[in-house]
């Protein structure tokens, strides 16, 4: 597949979990994100170019925040080392300057940075 990033991933230091936010349902856990993007895994079936309307829970010392609601557009989906789960490539869409915000200070205070 054709590396599209256009900005290198950043690893989280903690297992941020993620809700759909309309019923509640785990969906799985983020394992990479940008202010763009997001690779999630998990064991949902989903189609490409599906929206997502996620609910994602904060580290409990996150600053004005305990969750970040965010809707995702799937890219791309295949199927992860552990057969149970697949990995989901998101497009994040709808972001208000707010989530923005809360997103940069994520990355920059909970993320590893890679290339």
């Amino acid at each position: 597949m054709e590396e599209r990033r256009q900005y290198g991933r950043t690893f989280l230091t903690f297992f941020a979990q993620v809700t759909n936010r309309r019923n509640g349902r785990l969906l799985g856990y983020l394992a990479d994100l940008t202010t763009q993007g997001a690779l999630l895994v998990g064991d949902i079936r989903v189609r490409e170019k599906s929206i997502l309307y996620l609910n994602m829970e904060l580290p409990e010392d996150f600053p004005n925040h305990t969750h970040l609601d965010l809707d995702a557009e799937v890219v791309w989906r295949k199927p992860d080392e552990d057969p149970d789960l697949v990995r989901i490539g998101l497009k994040l869409i709808n972001l208000d300057e707010d989530t923005i915000d809360a997103l940069e200070y994520l990355l920059d205070h909970y993320g590893l940075h890679q290339p």
